[in-house]
């Protein structure tokens, strides 16, 4: 897919806030125009219990369970771990100051673990939402870890596909849509089927940032379904022509 200088690219962005304005202004710099219609609603949970005399390190796998951290704690001093460059980014601007970043999904996050902790010495805060598509806590403990977990969001799916996003479908108006979640992907698929949208899909492009949130979607019903090589944004939009 090429940019076009007379016409700009309809791009559906289904993220929760505050990522799906984040990415529309991404979009926006590349010459895409984002239609922002997040499927999830993010919900963050009071009084997270914490023993500091317990935990070593905290475990993050997204933005949204540091921000969710930040929202009920003040600790910032513990290392974070975190499954990728954008989670790691969140946490350097949410105060912390040892941040390791695994570089790319949850098998890297265990690798950069048995990497730099201790099984039995180390034992792990894994901060997490309510929802998750890989049993990390499982891994680690079959790795030795002893591991803690604590629900600190929840995202909550949307009930009827937005407005911008059905309207841009029925009129053919869309090219791509951008999932960063299975979850996400799930919502989407119930929900346009539910509108009587599916057979308006078949011209556009679905962009997964994993494996695992591209099972979230029908194949068949889109022109192609199209999977990140690393789970980032950054290369969701390379798959589609919008490198930096």
């Amino acid at each position: 897919m090429t940019r076009s200088d007379k016409v700009a690219v309809k791009v559906l962005v289904t993220r929760s806030e505050p990522g799906a304005t984040q990415t529309a202004s991404r979009l926006e710099k590349r010459g895409a125009a984002p239609i922002v219609a997040p499927l999830l609603s993010i919900s963050f949970v009071d009084d997270i219990a914490f023993d500091a005399e317990r935990s070593h390190a905290l475990l993050f796998t997204s933005p949204n369970a540091v921000r969710a951290w930040l929202s009920d704690r003040s600790e910032t001093d513990l290392p974070a771990f975190c499954v990728g460059d954008t989670t790691a980014r969140e946490a350097e601007a949410a105060g912390f100051t040892r941040v390791r970043s695994a570089g790319g999904d949850v098998g890297d996050l265990v690798a950069l673990c048995e990497q730099r902790l201790v099984p039995g010495r180390h034992r792990l805060l894994y901060l997490r939402g309510e929802h998750v598509s890989t049993d990390l806590a499982s891994i680690l403990n079959t790795r030795g870890f002893t591991i803690d977990e604590a629900v600190v969001y929840s995202a909550t799916a949307a009930t009827v596909l937005p407005p911008a996003a059905a309207t841009a479908i029925r009129r053919r108006e869309l090219a791509v849509a951008l999932f960063h979640s299975q979850r996400a992907a799930i919502a989407f698929t119930a929900l346009v089927e539910e509108a009587d949208l599916t057979d308006y899909l078949n011209t556009v492009i679905a962009v997964a940032i994993s494996e695992a949130a591209a099972t979230g979607l029908v194949a068949a019903d889109w022109a192609a379904v199209k999977v990140a090589e690393a789970p980032t944004e950054a290369d969701m939009l390379n798959r589609i022509g919008f490198a930096p």
